[in-house]
């Protein structure tokens, strides 16, 4: 195990993470994320906290959007004192599987853009993955939530 994290491993992160879900493999895609992770995401109920549920969170996202891709926006900014690095990325995707549980299947296609931030180990693993993104675009454009604001029709 490495003592100390490289300004490398922290730049070239949002990389292997955006790569991990692009891949569609388990096994590989948990490789980039810390046994006891701490992952805050808009469409998590709550924090997902170890490999079990980082392992379902992706094959659930993978299930409900069989050609669910990431894509780099820009570099990364990096802050080595802190060990974190933050990204912007394009999540592009169609809603041909059940996701979330239970919801219908719209066969809508989406395009959605954020930023996560990760504090990443000397290891390259994620220990934190806070993801910022409005969930209510993604929902809207998969038919799960309306259109219309303000109460009004």
């Amino acid at each position: 195990m490495s003592l100390t994290l490289s300004t490398s491993t922290l730049q070239d992160y949002p990389a292997r993470y955006l790569a991990a879900w692009n891949q569609r493999d388990i096994a590989t895609a948990l490789m980039v994320v810390h046994p006891q992770v701490h992952w805050v995401d808009p469409l998590l109920p709550q924090p997902l906290t170890d490999h079990d549920g980082a392992a379902a969170f992706f094959v659930g996202a993978w299930q409900g959007f069989p050609d669910l891709t990431f894509h780099a926006v820009g570099d990364p900014l990096v802050d080595i004192q802190a060990g974190r690095v933050a990204a912007e990325w394009r999540m592009t995707g169609t809603h041909t599987g059940e996701f979330p549980p239970g919801a219908p299947i719209s066969g809508n296609a989406f395009e959605v853009f954020g930023t996560d931030v990760w504090q990443v180990d000397a290891d390259g693993r994620a220990t934190s993955v806070r993801a910022y993104y409005d969930s209510l675009t993604l929902l809207r454009a998969i038919g799960l939530a309306g259109n219309s604001a303000g109460g009004q029709s």
